[in-house]
């Protein structure tokens, strides 16, 4: 069964220059989750700008090494 996340916040940091997505599991709201988006994502645009954010995390996390504290290496 695939996971809902609700789209909560969008956000931008003028001084930064960057803007962030908010996410909140609909099934558990303590599974929480911020990425940032292109900055000056508009409201429009937040769900395709939201949607590639996550493709982003997923490869990257696909493709993490995974270390074991204390663990020889």
């Amino acid at each position: 069964m695939a996971s809902t996340l609700n789209i909560t916040h969008l956000s931008h940091d003028l001084q930064a220059g960057k803007s962030y997505v908010s996410f909140v599991w609909a099934d558990d709201p303590s599974k929480r989750l911020g990425l940032e988006v292109p900055f000056g994502t508009s409201i429009d645009g937040v769900q395709a700008a939201a949607r590639e954010a996550l493709r982003e995390l997923s490869s990257e996390l696909d493709a993490s090494e995974l270390v074991t504290p204390g663990a020889a290496g």
